[in-house]
């Protein structure tokens, strides 16, 4: 192997490395209503598209309002993003990825809920920073979950004095 070759693929497991921390950083940044973490993940003129059940939304800005809806309807988030799956052409700074979701949430109206479906991002890498130019959800299902009750842990003790 060259050492062209080993460079290349250096280039490519850190950029896989980079781009597997946008989808995590994305989930961390919704579960902890971290809006800095969010607004990192993004360029000028991203699109995060979560469908007819949640919305469209452009701009960093724009983003970060729909958080802060969605933050305000569902108090509590736990996203388990799964079994991403990612392309990457590094000579055009561009890459793609599908990500499964698991995610609990306990909305204000409906009470905890399971969230499952499919993210789907497409990456650029600009002034040598990769990021979402664009996010879409295909949602597979959201289901109430009844008669659900924390026993130990934080929300436990949200709940009781809730």
């Amino acid at each position: 192997m060259t050492e062209i070759d080993v460079v290349r693929r250096l280039e490519l497991l850190e950029t896989r490395n980079t781009l597997l921390d946008l989808v995590s950083s994305y989930a961390q940044a919704f579960d902890n209503r971290d809006p800095a973490l969010l607004r990192s993940l993004w360029h000028e003129g991203a699109v995060l598209d979560l469908g007819g059940a949640f919305g469209r939304y452009t701009d960093i800005d724009g983003i970060l309002a729909a958080a802060d809806q969605l933050w305000a309807q569902t108090p509590h988030m736990h996203h388990w993003m799964a079994n991403p799956l990612l392309e990457i052409d590094l000579d055009n700074g561009t890459a793609t990825a599908a990500t499964a979701l698991d995610c609990f949430t306990t909305d204000n109206t409906a009470g905890p809920c399971q969230i499952g479906g499919l993210y789907r991002d497409w990456f650029e890498r600009r002034d040598g920073r990769w990021g979402i130019v664009k996010r879409t959800f295909d949602l597979h299902f959201l289901t109430p979950i009844a008669d659900w009750t924390p026993l130990h842990g934080s929300e436990s003790a949200q709940k009781a004095t809730a």
